[in-house]
């Protein structure tokens, strides 16, 4: 087991010595207390100690001495040891140099000189307290981070792969940009009966819960349309609202969770195409005219039955489709800090219409990252474009 241990730094001897002694009697043998008489002394201790893989939990160090004053001892301490504790126990430090400690440190407290034997012990103790509550702390916290890569990973999995979407849609973008690692927006595409299927949904919340709620959407999307052979849009839609009562157990039956989603199916033996949303739109442009279609106002949730309207066009020439999430209308951004708007995206979106697909991408990425500037993003973003 690593060995705890107390640093102390102090050009005078008889202080150090009394430091050590206090610090020994209170302690017992549960920590190891080290003594340097200077910064370059205690800097070489650090280096040794750390070889050794002995834990560095508290750093006290007088301010005035020589060569190295304590607020720069610390500075170069606090680069080796980030999460030690640093205590500054002096009678003559500047506040230039108290304040150079805080801000460059870390410090966790500056204690003046004569000191009381209570006050610095149960200082030392707090600082050992807090060590161990921060280092569990971002041991949990790494552990949360991994636990959502490899979530991320799952997530990604269930995705087209771009070769996938590629061989289905030629001419096709996606933007998507979670707002955290894991998104609840995501993305879907099958050819069944020579019909591509393609879905685009914004799920309930982002981050983890959205997740999980896009796990459940992917798997009821395989199984209306791959295992029930649904291939309308409406009906696809219906499929998955009805299955959704069986996600939700009575417990939750008044709960909100659930997905919005807009569904195209892409028929090549008929060159149409048809669309079904609940709560999401499509954009259509052909002819250099755009067609916004609205989705059903019901999402897909399983606390009711209900049906889906189904819209049908035919496939002209440079035919270009747009579905998408809320969160790229929805970001604040610009000089006023506002929306950037539903309608503000539809007249990008027949702005770009006739531009390659790759350049249209380039773009639509552009201009929400100026959009957006160094506000924080507020929800996953998704957008899937398909010239037919």
């Amino acid at each position: 087991m690593n060995k705890k241990t107390i640093l102390c730094i102090d050009d005078e001897p008889i202080i150090l010595n009394s430091l050590k002694q206090e610090l020994s009697q209170y302690f017992a043998d549960s920590i190891i207390i080290e003594t340097a008489e200077s910064g370059e002394e205690g800097l070489e201790i650090i280096d040794f100690l750390r070889e050794k893989g002995d834990e560095i939990v508290v750093i006290i160090s007088d301010y005035i001495m020589p060569q190295m004053r304590g607020d720069e001892f610390l500075i170069e301490a606090h680069r080796l040891l980030p999460n030690c504790m640093k205590i500054l126990l002096t009678g003559q430090a500047s506040l230039e140099g108290v304040t150079n400690a805080i801000n460059k440190t870390n410090l966790y407290r500056y204690i003046s000189k004569p000191w009381s034997t209570k006050d610095l012990m149960m200082t030392v103790e707090s600082a050992i307290d807090n060590y161990h509550k921060d280092k569990l702390l971002k041991s949990q916290n790494k552990q949360i981070q991994s636990s959502i890569r490899y979530a991320e990973r799952i997530q990604s999995s269930i995705l087209p792969s771009s070769n996938y979407l590629s061989d289905l849609l030629p001419n096709h973008f996606v933007f998507y940009k979670p707002k955290d690692v894991v998104s609840g927006d995501f993305y879907w595409c099958r050819e069944e009966d020579n019909k591509i299927i393609i879905a685009v949904a914004d799920c309930t919340g982002h981050g983890v819960p959205g997740a999980f709620m896009s796990l459940i959407g992917h798997q009821l999307l395989n199984r209306a349309v791959v295992d029930k052979k649904i291939y309308s849009p409406e009906k696809i839609l219906e499929s998955i609202n009805e299955a959704m009562k069986s996600v939700w157990n009575r417990e939750h039956e008044n709960s909100h969770e659930g997905m919005e989603i807009a569904i195209c199916v892409i028929d090549k033996e008929e060159n149409t195409f048809s669309f079904a949303g609940a709560k999401r739109p499509i954009c259509i442009i052909q002819n250099s005219e755009l067609n916004y279609v609205k989705g059903d106002k019901l999402g897909v949730d399983g606390k009711e039955r209900t049906t889906y309207t189904k819209h049908e066009f035919e496939i002209q020439e440079n035919t270009q489709i747009y579905l998408y999430s809320d969160g790229y209308q929805d970001q604040f951004g610009g000089e006023d800090n506002r929306r950037f708007m539903s309608k503000s995206l539809r007249v990008l979106f027949q702005k770009l219409a006739n531009e390659p697909i790759k350049k249209q991408q380039a773009e639509i990425v552009t201009t929400f990252e100026n959009w957006k500037q160094n506000y924080e993003q507020i929800d996953d973003v998704l957008i899937l474009g398909v010239a037919i």
